[in-house]
């Protein structure tokens, strides 16, 4: 019976560390700084496998920055442009947090999917939907 109090009162100083430094994500972002934002990846050169890392979202556009050895050998495609927002399935689900959103991204080397977390998808919408796209040649 003791456990849960225990556990809420150690859970609260969590959740309160976690939502300032998303806050402080966003202030820098509406400073034009630029940010980290914590997501994960899949990508078509690792089918299959979700990728820990950080989007860095800046003046210079976006990068991906790996969280584990798995996530080095890819990066962010050139010309990735956001097609769809969706909700994770229940197999996602297992291995991401069924919080979060998922934005389906097209690119010249296949599909990208990006998992963020809910206070943090407006940022990366924003960041997506302002990179420079490549210029279509005229029919």
């Amino acid at each position: 019976m003791i456990e849960i109090p225990m556990l809420l009162a150690a859970a609260a100083p969590a959740t309160r560390l976690v939502r300032r430094k998303a806050r402080q994500r966003v202030e820098a972002a509406g400073r034009g700084d630029g940010t980290g934002v914590p997501r994960m990846l899949r990508h078509p050169a690792r089918e299959g496998r979700w990728l820990r890392g950080r989007m860095l979202v800046g003046p210079s556009g976006t990068t991906w920055a790996p969280s584990t050895r798995a996530g080095a050998a890819v990066s962010l495609p050139a010309e990735l442009r956001r097609t769809g927002l969706r909700a994770p399935s229940l197999r996602e689900a297992i291995t991401i947090n069924g919080g979060s959103g998922i934005v389906e991204c097209a690119s010249p080397e296949g599909t990208v999917l990006i998992a963020v977390m809910p206070y943090e998808l407006e940022h990366v919408l924003k960041a997506l939907d302002a990179a420079p796209r490549a210029e279509q040649p005229e029919r």
